[in-house]
């Protein structure tokens, strides 16, 4: 059987007796203890070693404990490691300031081992939870970009080699009817492919932060006639695909938007491309626009609706509903990506929608000032 790996704390106090102390009753719990008597000598064991736990003292001579905690949550390798405070300063605006700055507790001296141990074995047990949650949703995060390369990429790439396959054949010999649908059939397959790899890069750019450096949220006069108009025509297989129509209700004027506007038609685009996806054959997507405090978009379908406990997924990352039963195309990522423009846009997307009847989406704009 495989022994049990010792779980790693580091201690960080100027008192030395205390510090051999704390060591030595921690070290007979089984666990493999790191002196250092300054947050320079703590920060260097940093750069070794990854603790399982940090306990630091507050007022120590040079960066006290309050530095380290900064210090150590810069370090994006170090966020899921717990770190207690263990202070003389027992007054409550010194507690008060050692959980308000985030750390995981705070225990005061002198020293109450039985308390220690606990907060110490609560805490280990905690990470070890999220550490199991991670896990699950990492894998869960695979499975979902196995699916992804294996079924929504494979499906384009298969029609583009067929195509091609068979376009250069020299012993076949196609009508201009039939070239012209290989050649639609290529061009669709593409764009299918070159909008998933760009959900991945935009989702990748939200979660990063890069996106909010490329935004450039000011004032902006648009027209969404046109906006809603020209995403309508670039739509027009899909519509066809579906058999449906869009109906553009929107007033044909220019507004004032405090918002990043190529955001706007993101947005919009994939609402609409969403209503026209899960619309009823033979039936009308109708997009609007009303002002209530804010311009406010609406896409609305008459296609299968959501059902009501399962609308907490649809703003997930790769949230999708009943998939095989509605035979769904794309990443997952449609609703998730304008939720999340919305929101740094200083907008908001929400829905209504009755399960069996249709949904209709909702995108409110900031006016300008």
């Amino acid at each position: 059987m495989t022994p049990t790996k010792k779980q790693t704390i580091l201690l960080v106090d100027d008192e030395e007796s205390l510090l051999d102390i704390v060591g030595s009753v921690l070290e007979a719990e089984n666990f493999n203890v790191l002196l250092a008597y300054s947050v320079d000598k703590g920060i260097e064991h940093l750069n070794n070693t990854t603790p399982d736990i940090i306990i630091s003292d507050i007022t120590m001579p040079g960066k006290n404990g309050f530095d380290f905690f900064a210090y150590v949550r810069s370090l994006p390798h170090l966020q899921h490691v717990p770190f207690l405070f263990l202070s003389a300063h027992s007054d409550s605006e010194s507690v008060v300031a050692g959980k308000e700055m985030g750390s995981d507790d705070y225990l005061t001296k002198p020293v109450d081992f039985h308390l220690l141990l606990s907060s110490i074995r609560g805490k280990l047990k905690r990470k070890e939870q999220l550490s199991e949650a991670a896990s699950y949703h990492a894998d869960k995060m695979k499975n979902e970009i196995f699916r992804l390369i294996t079924h929504e990429m494979r499906t384009p790439l298969t029609s583009i080699l067929g195509a091609t396959e068979m376009l250069s054949d020299s012993q076949n010999s196609y009508s201009q009817k039939e070239l012209t649908e290989f050649l639609q059939m290529l061009q669709n397959s593409s764009k299918r492919l070159n909008a998933m790899v760009d959900d991945f890069l935009t989702a990748t750019k939200i979660e990063s932060g890069e996106i909010s450096r490329e935004m450039e949220i000011k004032e902006y006069r648009i027209s969404p006639f046109h906006i809603v108009s020209r995403l309508v025509t670039d739509l027009d297989y899909q519509l066809t695909h579906h058999r449906v129509t869009v109906e553009n209700t929107v007033p044909d004027t220019t507004i004032s938007v405090h918002m990043f506007a190529t955001h706007i038609e993101n947005i919009l685009r994939r609402l609409i491309d969403n209503a026209v996806k899960f619309s009823k054959p033979d039936s009308t997507v109708i997009v609007g626009l009303h002002d209530n405090d804010g311009y406010v978009f609406s896409v609305q379908d008459f296609g299968v609706g959501v059902a009501e406990d399962k609308r907490s997924v649809l703003f997930q990352k790769f949230g999708q509903i009943d998939r095989e039963k509605q035979e769904q195309q794309g990443s997952g990522l449609g609703l998730y990506i304008a939720n999340n423009l919305a929101k740094l846009n200083g907008g908001e997307l929400w829905f209504e929608s009755d399960e069996g009847k249709g949904s209709t989406f909702y995108l409110k704009v900031p006016k300008s000032a």
